[in-house]
């Protein structure tokens, strides 16, 4: 299960923690302008996506929105989702899956590569 971050606060400021001693897997999605990936989801993962810059769409279940650079959005497991890069330059986030990662776990049900 996905935990909200840990906030520790020092003198200079504070960080946010979001996982220690625990297994996730980390990675920085890099996608270009004007592209999409499938609507899936995961059935032994929880996911974070850290937004690193605009001009992402978020599709969680039903739901459209449009994070900003360093909004934070949570996609339990089992739940569909998809990105989308709706600006002209490439957009990046940082993900962090909680779980057994494993590719033969996603279920895609709409893609425009044809791998649905």
């Amino acid at each position: 299960m996905v935990h909200q971050p840990h906030v520790i606060e020092r003198p200079w400021g504070w960080y946010r923690e979001y996982a220690r001693n625990q297994p996730c897997t980390v990675w920085i999605v890099e996608m270009k302008p004007g592209e999409q990936g499938s609507l899936q989801s995961h059935q032994n993962f929880d996911e974070l996506w850290i937004m690193l810059t605009d001009n992402a769409e978020v599709q969680i279940g039903d739901e459209v929105l449009r994070p900003k650079a360093f909004d934070e959005i949570y996609i339990p497991r089992e739940t569909k989702h998809r990105l989308c890069n709706r600006g002209d330059q490439l957009f990046r986030m940082m993900e962090v899956a909680y779980g057994d990662v494993q590719d033969g776990d996603k279920v895609r049900y709409e893609d425009k590569y044809g791998r649905a």
